[in-house]
């Protein structure tokens, strides 16, 4: 091994997170922050999966025995109880109860590479791939995308839609307290 062939100088100094809330602030800023973008913890699934129901969740919980198939891959690898894991959505002022999930982020100990799942509408608009996790291995990179996705035709159109809509809420409660 060739100690030359190693970088000490820090490229990469800010956190997935960290980029995400400063890129999504321009949102707020372009909006008068009638629509902001929103980075908040999440503990939920990520990926899509398979969830029991009805007759099969109510016999799996009554399982008491049996084998099960253990892939000695998981035991392998980054070894850690160090979690980050991120929603990105649009919050819209004048509607509490509405968010626009853009993506959820996900890595360990590490920072970086992180892993994305994007929304499929912007998927759709920023790679030509069916496919909606992206695994993103630099600062850079992140954002790059993150440039993309917020001057998407995609979020352009949906942002001008709930600024109208904040808009139409906010005349109607003017509206109603002059009347």
């Amino acid at each position: 091994m060739d100690k030359n062939g190693f970088c000490f100088e820090l490229v990469d100094n800010t956190t997935p997170e960290e980029v995400i809330k400063k890129s999504i602030e321009q949102i707020g800023e372009k909006t008068k922050q009638y629509v902001f973008g929103v980075v908040s913890p999440y503990s939920g699934q990520i990926y899509s999966y398979t969830k029991p129901v009805g007759l099969t969740a109510a016999l799996n919980s009554m399982r008491t025995s049996g084998t099960i198939d253990v892939d000695i891959q998981d035991e392998l690898g980054e070894i850690s109880d160090e979690f980050h894991r991120y929603e990105v959505y649009l919050s819209v002022k004048n509607m509490d109860n509405y968010k626009y999930r853009l993506m959820f982020v996900d890595y360990g100990a590490v920072a970086y590479p992180v892993t994305l799942v994007l929304n499929e509408e912007i998927m759709e608009e920023y790679s030509t791939q069916r496919r909606d996790v992206y695994i993103i291995d630099s600062m850079q990179e992140l954002e790059d995308l993150l440039d993309k996705i917020i001057n998407s035709q995609t979020l352009i159109k949906l942002i001008q839609s709930l600024i109208y809509e904040s808009l139409r809420r906010e005349a109607k409660t003017i509206e109603e307290v002059n009347s």
